[in-house]
């Protein structure tokens, strides 16, 4: 492997190490001289020697009212990725506390009018489990058609479908839904005593889908590991707490 090769993987890019190479064989130079030959600009040539020297791979001097430049002992660097190996150690704490909060942070997204919304329908498809706190009953009002495309595609990718529902939605498309995907499809009822819902909860993977089913129909996705556990967690407590109807 070249050198220039090898001192580019310990951190100095191209024109660094052409620079450096240069004054290590010819020794003390102009920056008219090492523009002159190694072919960078000198305008470049005047800031690659300035990060040269700060990195301490160089030596200023004065040659009359021109500075010139000179390489320190090779040795410099390794004493260069030293320091750096310092900085990035003392970094790291607070670099890994803004990862923290980046990973952890929500992702949210927003969906105006059912035809959006269905794109969220869409979405869950790619999962293989999905959880549901709804009514299926609304949404059939709405569009039956896409609640019966939703059902078969659901079949079809063999995803596992498991729902709590108001207990009009009982009546009828939970049974539709119970018949068509059999060992797939489980469901709970809500107490009658709290009507219909006129909204839908999606939770999969790690994303929380929350619908609104009356106008202004509107959707809201929101990404979050840590949430959307906590929605499950939530959620199993509710079906635990349900009578099983089979």
């Amino acid at each position: 492997m070249l050198i220039q090769e090898q001192l580019r993987q310990i951190g100095l890019n191209k024109s660094e190490a052409e620079v450096y190479l240069y004054i290590l064989t010819n020794g003390l130079s102009t920056p008219p001289k090492i523009a002159k030959g190694t072919s960078i600009a000198r305008t470049n040539c005047y800031h690659i020697l300035q990060q040269l020297k700060e990195n301490g791979l160089l030596v200023e001097q004065e040659i009359g009212k021109r500075k010139a430049y000179l390489t320190r002992d090779p040795q410099a660097l390794l004493s260069s990725l030293e320091r750096r190996r310092e900085v990035i150690e003392k970094l790291l704490p607070d670099l890994r506390a803004l990862y923290s909060t980046q990973k952890n942070k929500p992702k949210i997204r927003f969906y105006q009018g059912f035809k959006e919304v269905q794109e969220i329908y869409a979405q869950t498809l790619l999962a293989k489990k999905i959880y549901g706190l709804g009514s299926t009953k609304r949404i059939a009002e709405i569009d039956k058609a896409h609640l019966d495309h939703y059902m078969k595609e659901v079949g079809k990718r063999g995803i596992v479908f498991i729902d709590i529902l108001s207990h009009v939605s009982g009546e009828k498309e939970a049974i539709e839904w119970k018949n068509y995907l059999k060992g797939l499809y489980d469901y709970r009822l809500a107490p009658s005593r709290y009507g219909d819902f006129s909204t839908d909860m999606l939770f999969w993977d790690n994303n929380i889908a929350m619908l609104t089913l009356e106008e202004p129909i509107f959707g809201t996705v929101i990404t979050s590991p840590l949430l959307a556990q906590t929605f499950r967690v939530i959620f199993s407590i509710m079906w635990e707490a349900l009578p099983s109807f089979h």
